[in-house]
């Protein structure tokens, strides 16, 4: 299975931005490096590296982004211009494939193996995240135009599946699993001594 894994370089200030009040633009970054490298080991648990494809925005240039091609031997590619949609819809012009974002963090290997097994028998699938958003998408034929969703909002979701369904038979595939976008959702990690190996390791003022 083609597995897509969409990442924004850990450029302090230029990533995780809503976590900057929280943790600092280095902290921030540091965070958006751990999420991207447990991201990369979930799909290569799920399916290998043979057809894994970092998808990088700005561009592929960011030292990290080398050093995840290293350690898992997966091709780089450039997101390109345009919005979320836009670059989702050109991802997977050809399918069949997984696309998931890097801070869909409490995805499983097993999740992605049962979305692949799920797209056999459906057009497109959404694992859905609580906030309204979701981690992953599946997609067998090309997407429908996504101009217009409101990322970010809490209803991207519900607006992703309406254009889904217009065009193909479209699944949501539960349960819900968590993203990391906000303070809230590392407030909510620490209680709830989720994601420990990133949390716990964890200074701001001194990422490691």
């Amino acid at each position: 299975m083609r597995v897509l894994v969409f990442a924004r370089a850990p450029v302090p200030g230029r990533c995780k931005t809503r976590l900057i009040p929280r943790l600092g633009a280095r902290g921030a970054a540091w965070v958006q490096r751990r999420l991207l490298e447990r991201a990369l080991a979930t799909a290569a648990a799920a399916f290998g590296t043979e057809m894994l494809t970092l998808c990088c925005a700005p561009d592929s240039r960011h030292p990290h982004f080398h050093a995840c091609q290293r350690r898992w031997g997966l091709r780089l590619a450039r997101q390109g211009p345009g919005d979320l949609g836009a670059k989702m819809r050109r991802a997977l012009a050809t399918g069949p494939a997984l696309l998931l974002g890097s801070d869909a963090w409490a995805l499983e290997p097993d999740d992605l193996r049962r979305a692949a097994a799920a797209l056999a028998d459906c057009d497109y699938l959404l694992i859905p995240a609580p906030d309204g958003g979701y981690g992953l998408i599946g997609a067998r034929r090309p997407l429908p135009s996504l101009a217009g969703i409101a990322w970010s909002s809490g209803r991207e979701r519900a607006q992703t599946l309406r254009r889904l369904r217009r065009v193909g038979r479209t699944r949501e595939l539960g349960p819900a699993r968590a993203d990391f976008d906000t303070p809230a959702d590392w407030r909510r990690a620490r209680r709830a001594g989720e994601l420990a190996p990133l949390v716990n390791k964890f200074h701001p003022e001194r990422p490691q």
